[in-house]
C-alpha cells in the first residue's frame, strides 16, 4: 500500500472509520473505500493524478544515472504539471482529472490554466461570477502540496516532505534509484492486496468477503498493523511463561 507502518503512528479516527477530513474551510475529503479501489476503473489513475510528487515528475524526465546541476529549474511542479496536462490533453484526460477531484472531494472543480487556479463546488455551467467569486474557495500553487498530503493521508499513505531545491544532485540521484526499488516493491505489495484482505477476514473481527468492501482503504493497513503488532506481543509473552531470558525477550504491548 506504499505506506510506513501504522505501528508507529496515530490513527485518524475518522480516516479508520471511511468519515471525511476537514481541510481547512477550503472542503472536505473523502477516503476511499475498499470497494472503490479495487471497483472503480480509473481508481489509480484517480489518485496519481493528485498524488504526483516532485521526485516522481524528476524521474520521468530525468535518468536516475545522470548528475544534472540546476535541474529543478526546467521541472514543473506537481501543480504546474497538473495544470499544463489539463490544457494540452484530450477531453478525456481533462475529465478524469476533473473526476479525480470529484471522486475525493465529493464535489466539482473548475480548472483555470491561465490563472493557475482551480475553484472547487462549482462546474462551469453552474458557476455564476458575480456570486460564487466573491469568496471563492481555491486551491493554487501555494496550498497543492499541503492538499495533496491530505489526499494521501486519506488513503494511509505516508505524507511527502516539501523538497529541497538546493538539494545536491549527487544526492538526488542516489534518492532516485531508490525509488526505483520502491516502485517494484510497492507494485509486488499491490498484487498482494488480495492476501491483506483475506488476513483481515480470518481475524475474527466480523469482517467477511460480504462486508470487508466498505471499510476504508486506509483501515487495511492499520487493521494489519495493530494485528501483527498483539500477534508479536502474545508470542512474546508465551515465549517468557515458556522460560525465554527476559533480557532478549522484551514484549511490547500492542494498544499504543
Amino acid at each position: 500500500m506504499n505506506r510506513r507502518s501504522h505501528w508507529l503512528l496515530m490513527i485518524n479516527g475518522n480516516i479508520f472509520l471511511g468519515l471525511p477530513i476537514d481541510y481547512g474551510d477550503l472542503c472536505k475529503i473523502y477516503p476511499p473505500t475498499v470497494k472503490e479501489v479495487l471497483g472503480l476503473e480509473n481508481f489509480g489513475l484517480y489518485r496519481a493524478t493528485l498524488t504526483m510528487s516532485q521526485e516522481e515528475i524528476e524521474d520521468a524526465y530525468i535518468d536516475p544515472n545522470e548528475i544534472i546541476p540546476n535541474y529543478n529549474e526546467f521541472i514543473p511542479t506537481p501543480f504546474q504539471y497538473l495544470l499544463v496536462t489539463y490544457h494540452q490533453e484530450d477531453d478525456s484526460m481533462k475529465q478524469i482529472i476533473l473526476d479525480s477531484f470529484e471522486f475525493f472531494l465529493k464535489e466539482p472543480v473548475i480548472i483555470v490554466p491561465e490563472l493557475e487556479l482551480i475553484i472547487i463546488g462549482k462546474t462551469e455551467e453552474e458557476l455564476d461570477p458575480d456570486v460564487d467569486l466573491i469568496k471563492p474557495r481555491l486551491i493554487t500553487k501555494d496550498n497543492f502540496f499541503e492538499f495533496q498530503n491530505k489526499i494521501r493521508e486519506s488513503m494511509g499513505i505516508d505524507a511527502v516532505e516539501p523538497p529541497d531545491p538546493d538539494e545536491d544532485p549527487r544526492v538526488r540521484r542516489v534518492k532516485a534509484k531508490g525509488r526505483q526499488r520502491d516502485k517494484l516493491k510497492a507494485k509486488r505489495q499491490s498484487q498482494n492486496f488480495g492476501n491483506l484482505l483475506t488476513a483481515i477476514c480470518c481475524m475474527g473481527t466480523g469482517l467477511n468477503p460480504l462486508n470487508i468492501g466498505e471499510i476504508s482503504y486506509a483501515s487495511v493497513g492499520y487493521l494489519i498493523d495493530t494485528y501483527q503488532g498483539k500477534e508479536a506481543y502474545d508470542i512474546d509473552i508465551r515465549c517468557l511463561l515458556a522460560g525465554a531470558d527476559s533480557k532478549k525477550v522484551k514484549p511490547k504491548y500492542w494498544i499504543k
